[in-house]
């Protein structure tokens, strides 16, 4: 969603002098070997509850690779849990039409609806 402008090719350029040299592909290659491990181990011990394991796995690489923070191997982790709900509560709220200023563009602007008698 963000424009190609100068910030944009700036960060860009960061995240591609960190992602593509072949050290930096081995630590991640190493991490997300550690959460395949731990992802297997997990639906060994409980193989009914397949799609929260990975709902973790895929939330534990993100945050060990973007923050360096390593989640609970074994059980539910507070962090994952908490990225898992925004990005329940985000999908939510971007549906369209799901708020009224989506379907009455006037209500961006409170300072109008002063102004239409009756309103207030």
């Amino acid at each position: 969603m963000h424009q190609p402008n100068q910030t944009f090719k700036h960060h860009r350029r960061n995240i591609a002098s960190v992602a593509s040299s072949s050290t930096s592909l081995k630590v991640f290659d190493r991490i997300q070997n550690e959460e395949a491990a731990h992802f297997l181990l997990n639906v060994l011990d409980s193989p009914n509850e397949l799609f929260e394991h990975i709902k973790k796995e895929a939330g534990a690489v993100i945050l060990r690779i973007t923050y360096g923070y390593t989640p609970n191997a074994k059980g539910r982790d507070p962090l994952v849990d908490m990225a898992g709900q925004t990005m329940a509560e985000f999908a939510d709220s971007s549906v369209p039409g799901k708020w009224s200023v989506d379907v009455l563009p006037f209500c961006k602007f409170p300072t109008l609806l002063e102004r239409i008698p009756g309103v207030y």
